[in-house]
């Protein structure tokens, strides 16, 4: 009788144990290649969006930094840039006119850095609101800001 469970002189077992690891591996491998797969994935579909409307400042400047202002509300789009005049987008056939919208960020000729605000009203749907955000980052504009239509009504008149 010679196994694992053998018997020795003094009556105690045998410390001889064989594990099988060959599954705790392959759970492992697994794991891990689960793992780095989604860690990827949430790194593609991150967005940076700051929430404030103005940052404050640490030195005085000359110039105060022009300002893109995006308001969705339920007749559709108004653009302001600066001190401009705000240009209304209207809706077509009851949805956004994004093609529009695109039309005049490309024209205003925007650097890739300039600060871009969407303030959707209230009644407004969430994924108008990022169609808008979207527009905005397929032309290169990531400094985008969301922010709510009462604090950005005043400038818009």
């Amino acid at each position: 009788m010679s196994g694992p469970a053998e018997i020795s002189k003094g009556g105690k077992k045998s410390l001889n144990v064989s594990l099988n690891l060959v599954p705790f591996i392959d759970l492992m491998s697994v794991c891990v290649t689960f793992l780095l797969m989604t860690a990827v994935w949430t790194q593609t579909g991150r967005i940076s969006v700051d929430q404030s409307v103005q940052k404050p400042q640490k030195q005085q400047q000359t110039e105060p930094p022009k300002r893109l202002t995006i308001l969705l509300d339920k007749a559709g789009y108004t653009v302001k840039f600066a001190d401009g005049q705000p240009e209304p987008i209207p809706m077509v056939s009851g949805k956004y006119d994004t093609t529009a919208l695109k039309k005049k960020l490309e024209d205003l000729k925007l650097p890739k850095d300039q600060k871009v605000v969407v303030a959707p009203e209230d009644a407004v749907a969430y994924t108008d609101m990022i169609t808008a955000m979207d527009s905005c980052m397929v032309l290169g504009l990531s400094n985008v800001v969301v922010a709510d239509a009462t604090s950005v009504a005043g400038e818009m008149m």
